[in-house]
């Protein structure tokens, strides 16, 4: 997992797999040094994931009720078709803002 910063926009971006486990901690970890900057939105830049289990969706719901709460706008980037109808499934789609790719992300107001 690697965090960057940019121009007020923090860019969480995830390995292959996203399973739960230590990856839990390491993500809640960046999610507080993302927010610890006040951007105005956190990405969560899915590009690279190829698998991603209920820890994973834990994690994602997890940091959009975090970013709220700092009234910070979480946008998910460039997810697979599989992730994106795993969220269709479990209604995500209702709640985040879902992007096609980093660059739309970016351009989220």
């Amino acid at each position: 997992m690697k965090l960057t910063n940019e121009n007020n926009v923090s860019v969480l971006s995830l390995p292959s797999e996203v399973l739960g486990g230590t990856q839990v901690i390491e993500f809640s970890s960046l999610v507080e040094d993302a927010l610890s900057s006040n951007p105005t939105k956190v990405i969560v830049d899915l590009s690279d994931v190829k698998v991603l289990n209920s820890s994973g969706l834990g994690m994602i719901v997890g940091a959009h009720t975090s970013c709220t709460k700092n009234k910070c706008k979480l946008v998910i980037a460039a997810p697979s078709e599989k992730i994106l109808e795993l969220f269709k499934i479990t209604n995500l789609t209702q709640i985040l803002t879902i992007k096609d790719s980093l660059e739309s992300a970016k351009n989220v107001d």
